[in-house]
């Protein structure tokens, strides 16, 4: 095989990269090594720029005794205002966190050079989607990230390599982390829940705190977005529980505070995005939702979206987690309706008797307290017809608890004086009689029709005595 210049410079062009590559490494480490070469340093660069740099990385990495020669070769061009190729300095980053094992001189004499540097543009932000990925494998870079992250334009293409350093890399160690909740100080406004969305994407503890974070800084700006964006993690079934603990803790404080406004979109959305996490750990949260419920003016649709984090209303009425704080005022997710127009609701009401059938001895004593204390003042409106069947359904599973069949009764006695006319009064009635309950209102409202039922009824068994005689 005939080897000469014109060979080299074909094998620069060949389509097998290992031949390109190993081509220029080759020729590399003759001229650093002081040999005769066939290209000089200026036509090596010239030949192919990013070729040239892969190559001067691979002698450099068969050879780590030459780094300092290659460092004093590349300041000579720099002082001699030489051209260098950007890519140069991506593959000696590469080099000296990746392929150089030991933390010698070689790979500080790197590194300091690389400092030396000054970047802009698109350059600057290679290179600083380089040292995120780097500066945890060699936490001596970290000055340079952060004095690269300080350069940088706070615009949409530094926000882009933010997010997709989050997203492709996914995890984040003490130096990065640092780098990061310095670079969202810079974020557009606008990218702050894209951001906490991307920290979705990490692994670690890391992201939590950064998700607090940027929920802090921004939440002035996109109080909405934010809050959408910091409660997602809640919805996940994985992570660490005690992180997310913290993390919750953290967003309770910030909303609880008595100088921060909160509209009633952001708390719903907030509690919609916890709630799950809230009923499976009551007991540590219930106070500080408790003050945040109490901040919002203690509102129904919250105690709707709590109600809604459970299968169904027989697993709410079943809620066992309930906090042993004798002083809190939210000890259950029923503690709720304490503060809440039971006396209006047929369906609370309704929650409430399905709370006496399979409720603790606690919320059994809650459920018959507010019974009792609005018994008198029941406005239930709806169609008896319409809750028959639950209603029925509730008296079968109470097996004959004395409080339920009272309750129930003046249930069903609300729906007849304040609902609308019953359709079917002798459903009712029969209901009634069947349940043994005590309706008072049935006969003060349908005193008229009830009288021709039971002269019907009457007329009809007349009849059926008479016809029987025939048989």
């Amino acid at each position: 095989m005939e080897i000469s210049k014109q060979e080299f410079a074909k094998w620069f062009k060949s389509e097998n990269v290992q031949i390109a590559s190993f081509a220029m490494r080759n020729q590399w480490l003759d001229l650093l090594e002081g040999k005769t070469p066939f290209f000089s340093e200026d036509e090596l660069w010239k030949t192919d720029a990013d070729l040239a740099s892969k190559g001067l990385r691979l002698a450099l990495l068969a050879k780590p005794k030459l780094v300092p020669i290659a460092i004093q070769m590349l300041r000579k061009n720099l002082s001699e205002g030489k051209y260098l190729p950007f890519g140069v300095w991506l593959y000696l980053m590469h080099l000296a966190v990746y392929d150089l094992k030991r933390l010698d001189n070689g790979k500080i004499l790197l590194k300091d050079l690389i400092a030396e540097q000054s970047f802009s543009g698109a350059e600057l932000l290679d290179m600083i989607g380089s040292v995120l990925r780097s500066v945890d494998q060699m936490p001596e870079f970290l000055d340079c990230g952060k004095k690269w992250i300080e350069q940088a334009v706070s615009d949409v293409n530094f926000c882009i390599v933010i997010q997709k350093f989050l997203k492709e890399w996914g995890r984040l160690d003490e130096c990065s982390n640092e780098l990061i909740l310095l670079a969202f100080s810079k974020l557009l406004p606008e990218w702050a829940p894209l951001m906490i969305e991307a920290l979705n994407n990490v692994s670690g503890p890391y992201r939590y705190d950064l998700s607090l974070s940027l929920f802090k800084i921004y939440f002035k700006e996109q109080p909405l977005q934010v809050t959408k964006a910091v409660v997602a993690c809640f919805k996940e079934d994985t992570g660490d529980e005690e992180l997310k603990q913290k993390l919750i803790d953290g967003v309770f404080n910030f909303l609880n505070a008595k100088e921060q406004p909160v509209e009633m979109e952001t708390a719903l959305a907030f509690v919609e995005g916890i709630k799950h996490f809230l009923i499976d750990h009551w007991a540590d949260n219930c106070a500080k939702f408790s003050n945040f419920w109490d901040k919002m003016q203690n509102v129904a649709e919250i105690f709707t979206l709590i109600r809604s984090a459970f299968k169904n209303d027989w697993a709410f009425a079943a809620f066992r987690k309930c906090s042993l704080d004798p002083w809190a005022r939210l000890k259950t997710p029923l503690h709720m309706l304490c503060y809440l127009p039971v006396a209006e609701s047929t369906d609370w009401c309704i929650l409430l008797l399905k709370v006496l059938v399979v409720g603790s001895n606690e919320t059994k004593n809650i459920a018959a307290q507010i019974f009792t204390e609005k018994e008198d003042f029941l406005r239930c409106s709806g169609k008896f017809d319409d809750y028959a069947k639950e209603l029925q359904e509730i008296i079968i599973r109470s097996a004959e608890i004395p409080e339920v069949k009272i309750f129930a009764g003046s249930v069903v006695n609300a729906l007849v004086k304040y609902g609308p006319a019953i359709e079917k009064i002798e459903d009712c009635e029969e209901f009634v009689k069947r349940n043994a309950l005590s309706v008072p209102a049935l006969g003060e409202c349908y005193e008229q029709e009830i009288m021709k039922l039971q002269q019907q009824k009457i007329y009809e068994a007349d009849v059926l005595k008479f016809l029987r005689k025939f048989n």
